[in-house]
């Protein structure tokens, strides 16, 4: 079974008839369909509605179908896209490899094509789901990529907040002691003595930029990482 009833998907078509059969397809498995008709349209709505997945025709008007998945790559490393197209050209497929598409399906799609699309793109989703730490609606950490995001917007962390930020996910919604972030953010220093100051203005640092009540105080011992 493929479970994509509370995710959207944008998906841009120009030939206007397939569009139209694609979309009444998609409407059974997601909550929402946002059909579009070019590439621009497509950057558009997406900047607008923030889908969870694309599904690109690669030969569009305006914009073609890997133009729009380059722009999208360089904000958004991990939403699934699909690229629709009936060419198999070994420089598109490599074009394909490069841009971390999720499926490359082949004019005309099938019912039986698309669902096996589907299945493709319901793992990815699955596994970055296990690899996605949601502190707000708007605040995510990426375990593998050890990046903080707010929205689709990369949140630069300096290497020791990134190292406390990492810890207080490992301990997630438990107490951190300060003798623990000493030893794991200062593991370079283990010889020197981390003052307790110097230890409050990196957690004071990091939750300036979480989001607020996330990381809170424990009164006499350390810190705790909630979600809000």
């Amino acid at each position: 079974m493929i479970l994509l009833k509370s995710y959207t998907i944008l998906y841009a078509e120009d030939e206007s008839i397939i569009r139209l059969n694609i979309t009444e397809q998609l409407s059974h498995y997601f909550k929402k369909v946002y059909a579009v008709k070019d590439g621009e349209e497509a950057l558009c709505i997406y900047e607008k509605v923030n889908p969870d997945v694309l599904m690109l025709d690669i030969n569009m008007p305006k914009l073609s179908g890997l133009d729009v998945a380059r722009k999208i790559r360089q904000s958004n490393k991990n939403i699934p896209i699909a690229i629709i197209t009936a060419y198999t050209e070994e420089a598109l497929l490599l074009d394909a490899v490069e841009l971390n598409l999720c499926k490359y399906l082949v004019k005309p799609v099938s019912k039986s094509t698309l669902k096996e699309g589907l299945e493709r793109i319901h793992k990815t989703l699955f596994l970055q789901k296990k690899d996605i730490v949601m502190l707000s609606s708007k605040f995510s950490w990426h375990k593998q990529t050890k990046k903080l995001y707010k929205e689709n917007n990369v949140i630069n962390l300096a290497l020791r907040e990134q190292l406390l930020l990492e810890l207080m996910i490992d301990k997630f919604q438990k107490n951190i002691f300060i003798e623990d972030i000493s030893a794991v953010v200062w593991e370079d220093k283990y010889m020197e003595e981390i003052s307790i100051n110097t230890i409050k203005k990196l957690v004071s640092n990091l939750r300036k930029k979480l989001p607020k009540n996330c990381l809170k105080s424990v009164y006499g011992s350390g810190y705790v990482l909630t979600t809000i």
